[in-house]
């Protein structure tokens, strides 16, 4: 936690940060966090984020993307056993089931010995035992809505909310019209960032460099990764790489170890094709700027923080929705800039390497008739500022 300076006010209540299960939420709380952290001073008295141990299927508890990405942040934070709510039946489910459970238990036990005044929630499964719990104790919740069409986690903690923030005014329907403000959605300042800092630092510097000649193309199936796009990568990737340079973020799956499989590969490759593909897991916070700024074309998921960043800086995208998740709402938040002209939708049970392939060709050398003065006035920055001048800090 940032120590105390002059310029800073003193936070008189008590703040609880709460969001996880993919990499939008933990971005979104990261957002709200940087804030908090230029208007006030904060310690372990009075801020706290709590997260969840639950990572993708078949991993072990204690592998969460929230565990991962904010293992080097000195904030205040704890993780609670996490289980979700599913439609279907099964044996995964009961257990999934089970931890939601515990996950009320550690939630009592967490907040009953902070007693917070106020917790921001901004989605996932691990939100709900926390607001819940947290309500029964009489703290303020606040949720932040980032979709265009809202799961059942913030359909649950909607409920509770005494103020719903909407990234998109789409989503207003969902919520009783008198809790509702339009903030727009919450950004990383990282991605302002146009200069690499990280590890990743001499590669894209030197990607940004031959870009004239090798436009970079971004691939991502999300903080977690997909193991459909990193199959269909992998069989594209020695076409693409004659034309192009490639940044494929794989994620830390440990079931597929796409990672490893996809370096075993690209190993095989001859030295001028391997110096045009980036493989990593994560892109850092201080990495993450230079490559969107620098970034011809993005293909991959649609969640809500990817889509707003890819409207907020105009970068074209090739979506690949995933088709299960509560209504649809990865295809809702990609179409919002499909009706922008920024971008093309490939359904994942279309993808194949052909497929794959020529609508990267086709959608790259198309000539877009893009609405940046239509994107600029959706897709704004300023949203933790507004969230925080309506919770009632002062």
């Amino acid at each position: 936690m940032q120590k105390q300076t002059v310029d800073k006010k003193k936070l008189n209540k008590k703040i609880v940060v709460t969001g996880g299960g993919s990499g939008g939420h933990i971005s979104a709380c990261l957002s709200i966090v940087k804030e908090l952290e230029k208007r006030y001073e904060l310690d372990d008295s009075n801020f706290l984020y709590i997260g969840g141990d639950l990572g993708m299927e078949g991993e072990e508890y204690g592998h969460s993307l929230e565990q991962q990405i904010l293992k080097g942040e000195d904030f205040n934070k704890k993780f609670i056993r996490a289980g979700k709510l599913q439609r279907t039946f099964s044996l995964r489910s009961i257990k999934l089931m089970f931890r939601t459970f515990l996950g009320f238990i550690d939630s009592r036990k967490i907040l009953g010995k902070f007693r917070p005044d106020i917790i921001i929630s901004t989605g996932g499964f691990v939100t709900v035992p926390v607001c819940l719990i947290g309500k029964s104790l009489k703290s303020k919740v606040y949720l932040h809505e980032q979709t265009s069409a809202i799961g059942l986690a913030n359909k649950i903690v909607g409920k509770v909310a005494d103020k719903i923030f909407l990234a998109f005014q789409d989503s207003s329907s969902y919520f009783p019209e008198d809790k509702t403000i339009l903030t727009g959605n919450l950004v990383r300042e990282d991605i302002f960032q146009k200069t690499a800092e990280g590890e990743l630092k001499d590669i894209l510097e030197r990607f940004v460099k031959n870009r004239n000649k090798y436009p970079i193309i971004y691939i991502s199936g999300g903080g977690l990764g997909s193991h459909s796009i990193n199959e269909v990568s992998l069989a594209c990737l020695k076409i693409l790489a004659i034309n192009y340079q490639i940044v494929l973020q794989t994620g830390d799956n440990t079931v597929y170890n796409d990672y490893s499989v996809i370096k075993k590969e690209i190993d095989k490759y001859p030295k001028d094709m391997r110096d045009r593909i980036l493989l990593t897991k994560f892109i850092g916070k201080k990495d993450i700027g230079c490559l969107l700024n620098n970034t011809d074309l993005y293909i991959g998921r649609a969640g809500a923080n990817t889509v707003y960043e890819l409207g907020l800086l105009q970068i074209p995208s090739i979506f690949i929705p995933i088709s299960w998740v509560t209504h649809n709402e990865q295809y809702k938040n990609a179409q919002i800039l499909v009706n922008y002209g920024l971008a093309t939708i490939l359904n994942e049970d279309e993808m194949k390497k052909d497929t794959f392939l020529d609508t990267i060709t086709l959608f790259y050398n198309k000539d877009k008739k893009i609405d940046k003065e239509g994107l600029e006035k959706v897709f704004t920055k300023n949203a933790a500022d507004r969230i925080l001048d309506n919770i009632g800090l002062e």
